[in-house]
């Protein structure tokens, strides 16, 4: 078997530039209403963060008074 030192390296691929052309051409403020638009679907969850003020109730019983 010969070892050769030449390696096939990955295919860079260049995509299009014309499928960007439509958000360059937006106004700011359209590009605003799209990103909220796209968060509409989100769902938030504001928890109380429990783990953080359980931490500080432990730090204040083990603080000497």
């Amino acid at each position: 078997m010969e070892a050769t030192p030449h390696r096939q390296s990955a295919k860079i691929l260049t995509f299009p530039l014309a499928s960007r052309g439509p958000a360059k051409i937006l106004s700011s403020s359209a590009k605003f209403e799209a990103e909220l638009a796209s968060l509409r679907g989100e769902l938030t969850d504001f928890g109380s963060a429990w783990y953080h003020d359980e931490a500080i109730r432990d730090a204040q019983r083990k603080r000497p008074v």
